[in-house]
């Protein structure tokens, strides 16, 4: 039942970029979002915060460790997006993937091993659950947690799919919806990353 309801939000969440053409699922902001303060720790116990974020591009997606499919599934997705960037930048210039894991209670025991199975230089950030509703709220995202069933502890987490695109200065200013088709966000973020550098 968990795996049902688990595809059944996937389709609602992701179900409505699918029905657009791919232009359609990437989008620049007209005005760029500075992103509000924020402090959570990283996988390693370091703190993540604004000041991390500035002086490189970032890619935030908002997810869950016990997630069974889209985090996953994204997560593999934006690997092979940074090894088609790893082609046309030199490895600063790489946008640093950032998992949002908004489930603190499973995630924070976790974190460091769930992403081990993924790129070696992905982030993995969480914490108190008010910092993470700022950071959420900050990239535009939502999240909801699930009651935990009679007996159990197991819960679904429903949330956005899209990836936040952060600026070197700590700015939301694009966004990626799902579903995420490897070349097509590749040259996205070619063309955004070049076209600010020239700015």
């Amino acid at each position: 039942m968990r795996v049902i309801w688990a595809l059944v939000s996937c389709l609602i969440l992701c179900g409505f970029s699918e029905a657009h053409g791919s232009g359609e699922r990437t989008r620049i902001f007209k005005d760029s979002r500075p992103l509000p303060e924020f402090s959570l720790l990283d996988q390693h116990k370091r703190i993540y915060d604004l000041d991390r974020l500035k002086g490189r591009w970032t890619l935030i997606f908002i997810g869950f460790t016990s997630c069974p499919d889209v985090c996953p599934v994204t997560l593999m997705k934006l690997e092979a997006v940074r090894a088609e960037l790893g082609l046309q930048f030199s490895p600063s210039r790489i946008p640093e993937i950032v998992f949002l894991a908004v489930d603190p209670q499973r995630d924070a025991p976790v974190l460091t091993e769930y992403l081990a199975h993924f790129h070696p230089d992905n982030v993995g950030i969480t914490g108190p659950v008010e910092q993470i509703d700022t950071l959420v709220s900050g990239i535009g995202g939502f999240y909801r947690l699930g009651k935990p069933g009679r007996g159990n502890a197991h819960y679904d987490v429903t949330h956005t799919a899209a990836i936040a695109v952060i600026s070197p200065k700590a700015e939301l200013v694009a966004e990626i919806s799902q579903p995420l088709d490897v070349q097509e966000v590749s040259k996205f973020l070619t063309r955004l990353i070049r076209k600010r550098k020239r700015s």
